[in-house]
């Protein structure tokens, strides 16, 4: 039975407050016996009702809850962003850490939803909100989702909603990754950035020895005047720790770690190019860069 079917009722009859206080105490009690058991934490969001809220007033009591949430650690996210009550001005008003693209847009996945999904993500960004979108079912739409920077994402893609034991299980069986607290921030702090430019742009993740490439948008590979198969063949030779290239990378990303060095400038086949990079996060041996590139070769011809 969905949620829609039940919670209606509840909250007409104003006893929305003992579902939440009920799916409060099955998660904190879940959370509780995995830390005994030493498990690593999954993090699990807690929807709250509209109408916990509506005897507050909105903008000094529902603020200050929100605040205090904050202040104790836990992360406040809005819920449907983009219909029913999420309005626009609720992000002016109250501290969101994360908006929940509503799945309509995702229904109704045509090329006014890509636009608007567009500006909210670029909107949310220029905020210092994070993203997630819901309702993803395809990988068409996953791919549109991470070439403008949506974050996360949540859908029968990756799977259908599971019990706490068949997710767990799921998680085991696919070798998925749990991060820990400071991962998390390493790629909230990525997550801000904005990947809807027009400029040659990528992401690459620096372990101190190899370069991941985890985004490079369309223009990027123009500017290096290669296809995406032979892009791919550049980037591993880049990695040979024999290879000229990689040697000289590894320096100036050790420099830009340091604080010393801003752009790189190097020759590939008969193209000269111009790799401009910023760290934008930092976590233990990891760094990650972006990175613009030019082509700058007829700077050398003259």
């Amino acid at each position: 039975m969905s949620p829609g079917d039940f919670i209606p009722l509840f909250e007409e009859m104003n006893l929305s407050y003992k579902v939440d206080r009920y799916v409060i105490q099955e998660v904190t009690q879940g959370l509780c016996g995995r830390i005994d058991k030493g498990e690593k934490l999954v993090p699990v969001s807690i929807n709250l009702s509209r109408a916990d809220f509506q005897m507050m007033d909105p903008l000094t009591e529902l603020n200050q809850a929100i605040h205090n949430f904050r202040q104790a650690g836990y992360e406040v996210w809005m819920d449907d962003f983009g219909s029913g009550y999420s309005f626009l001005n609720y992000l002016k008003n109250f501290e969101f850490d994360e908006i929940k693209l509503d799945m309509i847009f995702m229904k109704d996945f045509d090329e006014a939803s890509k636009k608007i999904l567009t500006a909210c993500v670029k909107m949310a960004k220029d905020l210092g909100i994070h993203t997630l979108a819901e309702g993803v079912e395809t990988k068409q739409k996953l791919d549109f989702l991470q070439s403008i920077g949506c974050e996360r994402i949540q859908g029968f893609y990756y799977s259908k909603p599971l019990p706490t034991g068949e997710f767990a299980k799921l998680v085991a069986e696919k070798g998925i990754e749990i991060e820990n607290w400071q991962q998390s921030k390493f790629y909230q702090c990525v997550g801000l950035v904005d990947l809807a430019s027009d400029k040659p742009t990528c992401l690459a993740l620096d372990d101190g020895s190899h370069f991941r490439l985890l985004y490079v948008n369309e223009e990027f590979q123009k500017e290096v005047k290669r296809a995406p198969a032979v892009f791919k063949q550049i980037v591993n030779e880049w990695n040979k720790p024999e290879s000229e290239i990689a040697k000289r990378l590894q320096a100036f990303a050790k420099k830009v770690d340091q604080g010393e060095a801003s752009y790189f400038d190097f020759k590939q086949t008969e193209q000269y190019l111009r790799l401009s990079a910023q760290q934008i996060a930092r976590h233990e041996n990891y760094q990650m860069l972006l990175i613009n590139a030019s082509d700058i070769t007829v700077q050398y011809l003259k």
